[in-house]
């Protein structure tokens, strides 16, 4: 069975990231990366002792999200990583020297305006954010979606069933969501946008994309109670939210955060008590049957550029 249709292929050949997300003992860690998509793959690079570099060594599974304009590609896979300070991979790239050197080509082209930026920026350059620090990484689809703002256009693969839902809701209080996030980071990234969001479901790892919005006492991702069902998880699920400011030819420009914790969902038709300011916090502008996702944040990780952080969230 083929993972891609014209519609899948035509967003992962003109996506500009892929937000890609992997299994940790803190939950599920979702970052944006530049890719390319060639032969029957998605590539990309990673630091040799990044977070998802560390847990693909034990667990190869992979779950990522591809956007392209009004339309966004929603998959599941498996990583193969080709590190040439690892001798457990020389095998594999050896057999597979010719489709990566054909995807190391489109790599480079693609993302040729990114590594201009490197060029203006050499000297400030990390070590791990050179080649000599970082592993190619391919990945073998196993399921995709084509989604969109309405809910899901196809999906490919077996994905979740319903999506779970609280059947009351209460607005919450207490301290800024954002409170953690060093003053850069937070009037970098506002208070709404759009954002990835990574739930573990009864199929493992998926990420989906979502609207957020940061209140007081409250961290909320929106999104087609439709798109939520793809990850098939109960009303309660580990998650990560990430929210960036991306850039397109500069990785020092690039700024962004990551929330991990548990998440609560709520379902516009479900919640039977506080279904008024349910439908308030969702706002005018949602589609029926929209799903809340209320965010209570264990950890943040932050990025600027090269440097990046952590605290408790708690």
């Amino acid at each position: 069975m083929s993972f891609r249709s014209t519609a899948v292929q035509e967003v992962l050949d003109r996506g500009q990231f892929c937000v890609v997300a992997a299994m940790t003992p803190r939950g599920p860690h979702c970052t944006p990366l530049v890719f390319a998509n060639s032969g029957a793959r998605l590539w990309l690079t990673t630091s040799r002792r990044s977070v998802k570099a560390r847990a693909w060594r034990t667990d190869p599974s992979v779950a990522g999200l591809v956007r392209s304009g009004d339309l966004a590609v929603t998959f599941t896979g498996t990583v193969r990583t080709y590190d040439a300070l690892d001798r457990r991979t020389w095998a594999a790239a050896v057999a597979g020297a010719t489709s990566i050197a054909r995807a190391t080509a489109t790599f480079s082209t693609k993302n040729a305006r990114f590594f201009a930026g490197y060029a203006v920026d050499a000297r400030q350059i990390p070590l791990a954010w050179t080649p000599p620090g970082r592993v190619f990484v391919g990945i073998d689809l196993e399921r995709t979606a084509l989604v969109e703002a309405e809910g899901v256009q196809e999906g490919r693969g077996r994905w979740g069933g319903a999506a779970g839902s609280h059947k009351t809701f209460r607005r919450a209080k207490g301290v800024d969501a954002l409170a953690q996030l060093p003053v850069e980071i937070a009037e970098g990234i506002g208070t709404s946008g759009e954002g990835a969001l990574a739930v573990v479901g009864e199929r493992g790892l998926v990420v989906l994309p979502v609207r957020w919005r940061a209140e007081s006492g409250a961290l909320y991702a929106i999104l087609p109670a439709e798109t939520l069902a793809l990850a098939g998880a109960d009303a309660d699920a580990p998650v990560a939210l990430m929210l960036d400011r991306a850039s397109v030819w500069r990785a020092r420009d690039m700024v962004g955060a990551m929330f991990q914790g548990e998440a609560s969902f709520f379902v516009e038709g479900e919640v039977g008590s506080g279904a008024t300011s349910l439908r308030g916090v969702l706002g005018g502008a949602t589609p029926a049957g929209a799903a809340l996702v209320r965010v209570r944040p264990s950890r943040v990780v932050w990025w600027k550029g090269w440097s990046s952080g952590s605290a408790d969230a708690r």
